[in-house]
């Protein structure tokens, strides 16, 4: 698999890159600072495409996390980072919860690597995975792209597959959802589609 190989090559260049271009004043971190609000006092988040642990680790303190990822050079980093968490190695496409399980479901940069002709089905099932009220906070695409191919990604080949925003916006209501926010906001040279959506 792409993705899963992609991200085991480039775990640790990533993560550094990501650290740079997140951190404070960027709108990662405040969008990151209120989803982090949402979340109650020892609730149950899924972080859900955890990567290095970037997240997770900032989850540790207020809540008890389960940190999905495909890869495993991604998940040895996140255990050094966010030791508390309880790690899953997991396609996020594939994998299954018991329903009304989670408080919240943070999916950064994660949907995007997935078929997005699964996107709506994912959607769904993370509503079934969230008690009533609960969140789904992250990143969607925000440009038509069925099917993206790189062969230099960080140093390693990685796919990308993703509707464009409004497309986004309906899968998200048909899932169940109600939208807080779907706003489409340039942040460290990309223009996501950053989501806050209530079961």
């Amino acid at each position: 698999m792409i993705v899963e190989a992609g991200y085991d090559q480039i775990a640790e260049p990533y993560a550094r890159a990501l650290a740079e271009v997140r951190g404070t004043g960027s709108y990662f971190r405040a969008f990151l600072d209120r989803a982090l609000d949402r979340i109650p006092e020892g609730g149950l988040v899924l972080d859900l495409g955890c990567g290095a642990g970037l997240v997770s680790a900032e989850l540790a303190p207020r809540a008890r996390v389960v940190a999905l990822d495909v890869s495993a050079g991604q998940l040895s980093l996140a255990r050094a980072r966010a030791p508390r968490a309880m790690l899953v190695r997991a396609d996020l496409a594939a994998v299954a919860f018991r329903a009304g399980v989670f408080d919240t479901v943070l999916a950064f940069w994660s949907l995007i690597h997935v078929r997005r002709d699964l996107h709506a089905e994912v959607l769904r099932r993370i509503h079934v995975w969230l008690r009533p009220g609960g969140s789904l906070v992250g990143t969607l695409g925000s440009g038509d792209n069925p099917r993206e191919l790189a062969e230099d990604y960080f140093g390693a080949p990685m796919y990308w597959s993703h509707f464009d925003a409004a497309t986004n916006r309906r899968l998200v209501r048909g899932a169940g959802f109600r939208i807080v926010q779907a706003d489409e906001i340039e942040d460290g040279g990309e223009t996501p589609l950053w989501i806050v959506a209530e079961a």
